[in-house]
């Protein structure tokens, strides 16, 4: 059993730790308000579109949020995306978290579909600039500065965007079920 002295000092590290990152997260969000500041006029006007995966620099987290730089797909409409300097989006993430099968209180197999309804699996195979199989995160939809956004990495089809978004209207209460 570990001691209280042990516990203490393990917090201590961790939250030495994470005020680092925030303190380097810090140091690069103000790096891009300057780069915001000095390029406004062409960040607004960046063709960014609904359906576009981008890398997006989302920055240091509390808890479980995405971060980092990572893949997101912008879900704002083509009219916001190009007026407003900034854009919806949701991150991706490899972590499939797939429904599972019981049988017997036992796992017997795992299916190729999401276990959380704000959920949706895109695959290599049919996106292969996707480094991995990925799921959208529709929980996590936000909004952020178009500066944010870096190399645009591909587009996602209208089906599959369709399924996305019924996610996210699902997420906020504008639909009962994931059925069409």
């Amino acid at each position: 059993m570990e001691s209280e002295a042990v516990k203490r000092e393990r917090l201590r590290l961790k939250k030495e730790s994470k005020k680092g990152k925030l303190n380097e997260w810090h140091a690069k969000k103000i790096a891009l308000a300057s780069e915001w500041i000095e390029n406004e006029t062409t960040q607004k006007s960046r063709r960014i579109i609904r359906g576009g995966v981008y890398m997006c620099e989302l920055g240091e987290t509390i808890r479980t949020e995405q971060g980092e730089c990572g893949p997101v797909i912008v879900v704002s409409n083509d009219q916001i995306n190009l007026s407003s300097g900034n854009v919806s989006i949701v991150p991706l993430t490899k972590n499939l978290k797939k429904k599972a099968i019981f049988k017997n209180g036992e796992i017997v197999t795992y299916l190729n579909e999401p276990r959380y309804h704000s959920h949706y699996f895109l695959f290599k195979n049919k996106y292969p600039f996707l480094d991995y199989d990925s799921a959208v995160l529709g929980e996590e939809t936000k909004t952020v500065s178009k500066i944010r956004l870096k190399e645009h990495k591909g587009n996602i089809d209208i089906k599959d965007m369709e399924k996305i978004m019924i996610r996210i209207e699902w997420v906020f209460g504008l639909r009962k079920s994931l059925k069409k």
